[in-house]
């Protein structure tokens, strides 16, 4: 039974998962309430509606750099939910310009949304599922070449 044990903790690195990803299973009941509190004040979006949108927003990937690299979603700028609140007007300085912000499965993307609202972004949304809902959708991912 120990090596079932080891092999359920070692799955998501062979299979190129991260632990910290966003699934509601490796989250604390209080972060997830966190994130689900946040839901309540914001927008999400589906993949699907963010696929038809005649005029994408500005799309911002708030994981890690790591997580970025590997795959992120076609313009997506980087800016890591750590860092987001201070570096957001570097990309966005109107308030008014549409902004939609994802992370691996939408819990820090909600809170994301949720902070950028607070600051005064008006038009904020977050992707539903995030990443890994939208790949589910069937949408397209680039990597960032590293030197």
């Amino acid at each position: 039974m120990p090596f079932l044990k080891l092999f359920y903790e070692l799955a998501p690195f062979l299979l190129g998962r991260n632990v910290s990803e966003d699934m509601s299973a490796n989250h604390s009941d209080a972060f997830v309430q966190l994130a689900n509190d946040a839901r309540s004040r914001i927008r999400e979006i589906t993949p699907e509606e963010l696929a038809k949108l005649k005029q994408l927003p500005l799309i911002v990937d708030v994981r890690e750099k790591d997580e970025y690299s590997k795959g992120h979603i076609r313009g997506a700028k980087h800016i890591s939910r750590g860092v987001l609140e201070q570096k957001i007007f570097e990309i966005a300085p109107d308030c008014s310009s549409p902004i939609l912000v994802y992370c691996a499965g939408g819990n820090r993307g909600a809170l994301a949304a949720d902070n950028l609202q607070k600051m005064g972004y008006q038009k904020v949304f977050s992707l539903k599922g995030g990443l890994s809902g939208w790949l589910e959708a069937g949408g397209m991912v680039e990597t960032t070449k590293t030197s």
